[in-house]
This record gives structure tokens, sequence and C-alpha cells, in this order.
């Protein structure tokens, strides 16, 4: 129950950001819904009064009267029901927002929510669900049930035994209903759960739809897929023909009430102590009271379903962040480039993948971090570079703790470029300019002239994800965006992956130009890198730093491991540290 109200809080919270908005929309709405409560009771008069009484003129009167009743209630519910859609829209939009951040702040491997498919469906689908729940949900559930509440009295002031005894079955149907989508909640989970890997399935085929057609994996690929769907079909189905059912079995239980109405009420008429018009308004009464226990139920599987959605989204909002964030952080001075880790520990998940990892970098150093796929090099990179913080240890810069500075003035000196660069659709000084938005057209041209890309019209448009650039030339794109940025510090991560030999050559040359005396660690698995660093360090499951003599050999690439290189595990010591080799 408590998570229950913990989900219903957060979700409703977005809506009722716009309180004073809502509050005007439920209102006018509330007074929609109960100006129609009087159009039975004029009925009652213009029977009674009117046509038995047989004053023409009343009649004429009371259908006037009865226009302009339903004029006014649907011109409030039509007010009511705008204000919520623009307070809906805003709704969605501030959740998106909160979400997109929230999952800015995550590593896909802290969370699988973050990841691929299922950050587009929390973004996408469960996101589009606050527009219903604002123009229906909880708050339109507590209107419809006060509504339900004075209809449902004011028949028992007409008459209070034929009310009764007609509202049994709407008894029925009310816990029917409860019972029903208390048994379809689970299913309701679980159909959920496979849209988000059917999702996530289509992305991630489309994502790597080259590797699929080399292998010629495309049939298996589309009936991986097709089994998820048929799967999430299935299960729809079968909470569709279960709602269904009890949804039939349920109307025609509250569609007893009429009758019963007719039955006891002409009964008293005949009796004499209920007049017609008493006995059509009573009717129309139970019958309104009918359709508005329709519109609760409905609400109230709102509500359940609400609930589902609010933890599929608080699995984002309240994953832990990757960056211990403090208050009372000030801007970073200019740095040396001096840099220094002790103790640092990381877990992802389950793994513990840097164990008491320490180093100390001099201003202007040159270093490299070899090893194994797996032994933690992009990790050690994402923690010097405060992309994460570690659980315990030290990162500093200059001697001063990282977290004691604010993250904007840090990101503008300590950049770490990722193996893949991001390429969006637009011109190729857009993509530039990314790193810093204020740079003037000369500073794009020079950046680009020293990343290697001045034979490139900074005016060419570049197809999103870099469709029409090679490898290398995704690369030279980052270094020009840093160059813009022009850090004291700078983190590459793996920057010559599937790069052919020219090509790398090429590429280390460019960054060895354009470093101009800057702190510069890399990340990679390519021996040649080693030749133009000042230190090798070698990583090994993430264990301490052991500094081994300054002769020691930079580690080979070990065949069996294929493509990475091997670091010589020591029998205390899973990072090993090599001599200068090129300075």
């Amino acid at each position: 129950m408590k998570e229950t109200l913990h989900a219903l809080r957060f979700i409703y919270g977005y809506p009722l950001r716009y309180r004073r908005a809502m509050t005007v929309a439920t209102l006018t709405m509330l007074a929609g819904l109960l100006s129609s409560i009087a159009i039975p009771l004029v009925m009652r008069v213009a029977i009674d009064a009117g046509v038995l009484g047989g004053d023409p003129g009343l009649l004429l009167v009371i259908a006037v009267g009865v226009l302009a009743i339903g004029a006014v209630s649907a011109t409030l519910l039509h007010l009511g029901k705008q204000l919520r859609f623009k307070v809906a829209s805003r709704a969605v939009n501030d959740l998106r927002h909160d979400l997109f951040r929230n999952l800015l702040r995550l590593g896909p491997a802290d969370t699988a929510e973050a990841s691929g498919g299922r950050a587009l469906t929390r973004l996408v689908s469960d996101a589009v669900f606050v527009r219903g729940l604002t123009n229906g949900g909880l708050l339109e559930l507590l209107n419809q049930l006060l509504v339900t509440s004075v209809m449902y009295l004011v028949a028992m002031v007409i008459d209070v035994r034929t009310t009764l005894l007609a509202s049994i079955p709407l008894v029925i149907v009310i816990v029917g209903h409860l019972t029903v989508q208390g048994r379809l909640h689970r299913v309701f989970v679980e159909v959920k759960g496979q849209f988000t890997n059917l999702l996530s399935g289509v992305g991630e085929s489309l994502s790597n739809i080259g590797v699929v057609k080399s292998f010629s994996r495309e049939g298996a690929a589309s009936d991986r897929l097709n089994k998820i769907n048929e799967e999430l079909s299935a299960r729809r189905g079968s909470m569709k023909t279960t709602y269904s059912r009890w949804e039939a079995i349920l109307n025609v239980v509250g569609a007893l009430p009429t009758p019963i109405a007719l039955w006891l009420g002409g009964a008293a008429v005949v009796e004499g102590g209920l007049t017609v018009g008493s006995l059509v308004a009573l009717t129309a009464l139970i019958m309104m009271v009918q359709m508005s226990m329709h519109m609760v139920t409905m609400h109230a599987n709102g509500v359940f379903r609400s609930v589902v959605i609010a933890q599929r989204l608080l699995r984002i909002v309240e994953a832990p962040s990757v960056l211990d964030i403090r208050s009372g952080t000030r801007p970073m001075p200019s740095l040396t480039g001096a840099l220094t880790a002790t103790a640092l520990v990381v877990d992802i998940g389950e793994r513990r993948v840097l164990d008491e990892v320490s180093l100390d970098v001099t201003p202007g150093e040159v270093i490299a971090f070899v090893g194994p796929t797996g032994s933690g090099k992009t990790t050690l990179l994402h923690a010097l570079a405060r992309l994460r913080d570690p659980q315990s240890g030290i990162v500093r810069y200059d001697g001063t703790d990282v977290r004691e500075y604010d993250l904007e003035s840090l990101r503008r000196q300590v950049v770490c470029l990722p193996q893949r660069q991001w390429i969006f659709e637009g011109t190729l000084a857009d993509n530039i300019r990314f790193a810093r938005p204020d740079a003037t057209p000369e500073e794009v041209a020079e950046a680009a002239g020293a990343a290697g890309l001045g034979h490139f019209p900074l005016e060419r448009t570049l197809a999103a994800d870099a469709a029409d650039l090679s490898a290398g030339e995704r690369q030279r794109v980052g270094l020009a965006r840093v160059l813009l940025v022009d850090p004291a510090i700078l983190f590459l991560d793996n920057p010559t992956a599937n790069l052919d030999a020219e090509t790398e050559a090429e590429l280390l040359d460019t960054i060895m130009r354009v470093r101009r005396g800057r702190t510069l660690i890399i990340a990679t698995q390519q021996p040649a890198v080693t030749r133009h660093v000042d230190r090798v360090i070698a990583l090994n499951n993430g264990a301490p730093v052991t500094p081994t003599s300054p002769a020691a050999p930079v580690p080979e690439v070990d065949p069996a491991a294929g493509d990475a290189p091997s670091a010589r595990p020591l029998a205390s010591a899973g990072l090993q540290e090599g001599g200068k080799t090129n300075g």
C-alpha cells in the first residue's frame, strides 16, 4: 500500500504542478456534471404540472429551461476539458524533461531501464499516459463519485425504498469491477514489460542491421521479434478477453436498476404513493447513476494502470546517480594538468570494476591505459574525468578534490572523448560548434583545419549518425570539438579502434600535434598507440596499482586474448606500469 501511494503521489505530482488550473478545470467540470441533475427534476414538474395539469405555457418554459441547462452543462464540461488538455500537455512535457535529465545522469550499466528501447518506451509510451490520467484517472474518479452521490441522494429524496432496492445490482457491479481490476493488474504489468522488450528489440536490430545482414540473419532477427510480438499479442488478447467477458456479465447486472425502478416505482404510482412525474424523474436519475458508475469503474481502471506506469517510471527517477552532487561547489580555476587518484573503487551492478586503483599524473604527461576487454580502462577514464564518481576513493586536480568544483566549469577544462563520436544531422560547422555554441566561424574553421578536416566544406550537411563519414573522420570531428573547448586535461577512449594502420597513424600524428602540452590519457587496445606516450599502465581486473621497474616492457598482444593487449599478472597487482616508450 505504501508503494502504491508513493507511485500515485509521483505520477499525479506532474498535473498537480498546475494546481490552480487543475482546480479551476475540476470545479468547472463538476459544475457541468451537477447541473445535469436538474434536468430530471425539471421533467418531474413538466409532467406533473404541465402535462397532467394542462398548462401548455409551462411546458414551453420548461422545454426552454431544459435546453438552457443542457447548454450550460455542455459549455462547462467543454471549458473544463480544454483547460485539462492544456495542463496535460504541460505535464507530459515536464515528465519527459525530468526523465531525460535522469537518464543523462545514469549509465546503461547502472540500470537496464536507461538503455535502448526501454528508455524510449518510458519517454514515449509511459510519459504519454500522464495525458490520460490528467484528463481522467483519480481526479475524475473523485468528481464522478461526488456527482453519483448527489444523484443517489436526490433519488432517495424522491423514493427511498425504490432507490435502495434498485441500487443492489450496482453494489455487485462495483465489487465485481474491483475484483477484475485486481486480477488483471499483474497481467497489465506483464503486457507493458513485453511491449518494452518489443520496442527494445526493434531498436537493437535496426541499429545493428549491418551485422544482421553480414551473417544473413535477417530471418532469425525477424523471427525473434515476431516471437516477442506474438507473446505480447497473446497476453493482450487474454487480458482483453477476460475483461470483456466480465464486463459483459457486469453490464447485464448493471442494467437491472432501471427495470427495478420502473417496476417498483410504477407500483407506487398505481398505489398513489408516487406521481407520474416523480416516477419519470426517479427512473432518469437511476439511469444517470448507472452511467456515472460506469464512468467510475473506467476511471478506477485508469488509477490501477497509473500505479503500474508510475512504478516503471520511478525505476529511472529513483535510480541513484553516478555522480555525488554536493552543495556549495565553486568554479574551477585554471588547471596545470596535474592529476592524482587515490584508492578508487567502482562497482557496476554486482561486479567490482576498479579495486583500490591509485594514480599520479604530472602536468603535460601522456599516458596510455592498456589491458584486455573488461579490465576497467573506460571506467577508469570516466572516474578520472568525473563522468562517474567512485564508490570510494578520491580524484584530485592540482591537489583539490574534483567534487568541490561545479560540473559546468569542470567540463570546460576536462574533456573525455568517447570511442564513437555523436554526429547529428546538420552542417559540419554545427557539429563542431556543438562543444561550444558561442564559437565564431573563424574559431570553428581553425579547429576543423587543425583536426585534419580542412578539406571538408564547413557548410557540408552531415547525415545523422555519421553515415557519410569514415571512422577516422568521425574521430576528427571529435578532436575539432576538443580544440574549441581547449581543455587542460584530455581523455580519449580507444580513439583508433576500427581504423586501418595508415588511418590510425595519421590520426595519432594529429592527436599528438594538437595536444599542445595538455595532459593526455588514452585508453586503448592498439599497440601502436603506446609508441606515442610517456608511460603505459596495464590494467588487469581493476586491481591496485603497483609500480614496477621503469624499464618494464610494454605489454604485448596476447594471441590467446584476441585483439586485446594482455598485462602480465603480478602476485598482488593487476595494474602494471611500464617505462617511457617515446617522448
